[in-house]
C-alpha cells in the first residue's frame, strides 16, 4: 500500500516537473513569435517618416539596453526581464490607442503577437524574481515611464508614436539576442 502511494507521488512529481519545463524549452517558438512581432511592427508604419526626422523630436532618455541588463543573469532572470519588457510594451500600445497614426487593426494584430509571447514566457517565469533583479526591473519600469511622459509631452503626436515604434523595434531586436543566448534553462 505504501509503495503504491510512493509510486503515485513519484509519477505526479515527474509529470509536474515535465509540465513546468515545457514552456521554457520552447525558446525557438518565442524567437519565431518575436520575429513575427518585429515584422508586424515594421508593417504598421513602414520606414521612419522624413518629417519626423526633420522635426528632430528629442526623446531625452538613454535607450534601454536590455542586453546589458541581461548580462550575468540566470536564464530565469533573463526571461523575467524579457517578460517585463513585453508587458510594458503591450501596455504602452494599449494606452491612448486612439491617437496612434497607424491602422487600428494593424496595431491590434501587433498587440496580439505581443500577448502570445507574454503567454509563452509566463510558462517559463513562474518563479518570483530574486531580489538581485529588482534594480533591473526598476530600470525597465522607469524607462517605460519616460516613454509615456515623452508621448504625453508631444501631445500623443505622430512623431512621438514613431519614436516609440523605433524604440520598440530596438527592444524586440535585443530580445532576439537575449533569447538566442539562453542555451540551457537549468
Amino acid at each position: 500500500m505504501a509503495l503504491g502511494r510512493v509510486w503515485r507521488v513519484w509519477i505526479v512529481w515527474v509529470l509536474l516537473a515535465g509540465t513546468l519545463s515545457l514552456g521554457c524549452e520552447r525558446l525557438q517558438l518565442l524567437q519565431d513569435l518575436n520575429t513575427d512581432t518585429l515584422g508586424k511592427l515594421n508593417e504598421i508604419g513602414g520606414p521612419f517618416p522624413w518629417h519626423c526626422v526633420r522635426e528632430k523630436v528629442p526623446l531625452k532618455t538613454q535607450p534601454l539596453k536590455l542586453v546589458n541588463l541581461a548580462n550575468g543573469l540566470t536564464a530565469l532572470e533573463k526571461i523575467q526581464i524579457v517578460l517585463q519588457t513585453l508587458r510594458q510594451t503591450s501596455e504602452i500600445y494599449s494606452e491612448h490607442s486612439g491617437s496612434v497614426p497607424w491602422p487600428r487593426e494593424e496595431v491590434e494584430s501587433f498587440r496580439l503577437l505581443l500577448h502570445r509571447q507574454i503567454r509563452e514566457l509566463e510558462e517559463c517565469a513562474w518563479k518570483p524574481a530574486p531580489e538581485s533583479q529588482q534594480k533591473r526591473s526598476i530600470a525597465v519600469h522607469k524607462y517605460f515611464q519616460k516613454l509615456r511622459s515623452f508621448r504625453k509631452q508631444e501631445n500623443f503626436g505622430d512623431c512621438a508614436w514613431e519614436m516609440i515604434r523605433a524604440e520598440t523595434r530596438a527592444h524586440l531586436q535585443q530580445i532576439l539576442l537575449i533569447t538566442a543566448n539562453i542555451r540551457s534553462w537549468n
